[in-house]
């Protein structure tokens, strides 16, 4: 299970349409009114995820808020965990390796994450998707989660080859050693010394952090409701995408 050059070239794209289709659920127009509503229609009726929080919240249960924040909190570690995760790996990758559109096979980096699973910057996206898919209609978040997940494995099913190939055998260690994509808590395999550069790793996973950054700050419900914490969540994302679009100007260009 590969992606294909063109697919790999474009691979933020690609989550972005995703992501984009997932969100506004255009097929919920084709069923009955009480459930048409896409993640545009939060503002009106919302989710059927926080409509289930509204019955819960009738005087004979607790608070609503409560069901919101609950939720929130859930959305803060899934993002902030994989933001953790991907500013990691990147700090020892470097943000233009992680950015460009074309694999790289200079050397195996088994060091900080790596040393734990092989790819924690795709793993870190599935936990950054977890997390948007609590913004989501119920079948278009588990649609959103199939979706990225299957494309992270299509990637790493692009590099691996690819990298076991101009590697050789230290590669292949390496791949015997440590785990695809469920780490465990131990290291796997010893360090190469290689020294983390966190600027470069904040620099090119600046919309992950932003997105961890919005939901721990603005995503409670407060005294503006559910709705204006939606709005401003989602206002969030959209700043954070625009700054990482701005950051990606100060990455240097690969040189091969």
């Amino acid at each position: 299970m590969q992606a294909t050059a063109l697919e790999y070239k474009h691979r933020y794209l690609v989550h972005g349409l995703i992501y984009t289709l997932c969100f506004a659920a255009p097929w919920s127009k084709l069923l009955p009114p009480p459930y048409r509503q896409s993640v545009w229609g939060f503002m009106q009726n919302g989710s059927i995820w926080f409509q289930l929080s509204n019955t819960l919240s009738r005087p004979t249960y607790a608070r609503f808020a409560f069901f919101w924040n609950s939720t929130i909190i859930a959305m803060i570690l899934l993002a902030s965990a994989g933001a953790f995760l991907r500013v990691w790996g990147a700090a020892y990758l470097g943000a233009t390796t992680v950015q460009r559109g074309g694999m790289v096979s200079e050397r195996i980096v088994a060091d900080g994450p790596f040393r734990y699973v092989r790819n924690p910057l795709y793993l870190g996206t599935i936990l950054h998707t977890l997390a948007l898919s609590l913004l989501m209609r119920p079948e278009a978040a588990v649609l959103c989660v199939v979706l990225i997940t299957l494309l992270q494995l299509r990637l790493i099913g692009r590099e691996e080859p690819y990298l076991q190939e101009r590697l050789g055998s230290a590669y292949t260690a390496y791949l015997q050693e440590v785990p695809r994509i469920i780490p465990e808590v131990r290291p796997f395999t010893a360090p190469n010394m290689t020294k983390p550069v966190w600027k470069q790793g904040l620099l090119s996973e600046l919309y992950m952090v932003g997105v961890a950054i919005t939901l721990a700050t603005v995503g409670w419900s407060g005294g503006y409701g559910w709705e204006g914490a939606i709005l401003r969540v989602m206002q969030g994302i959209l700043i954070s995408l625009g700054l990482s679009v701005v950051a990606r100007a100060f990455i240097p260009k690969a040189t091969f």
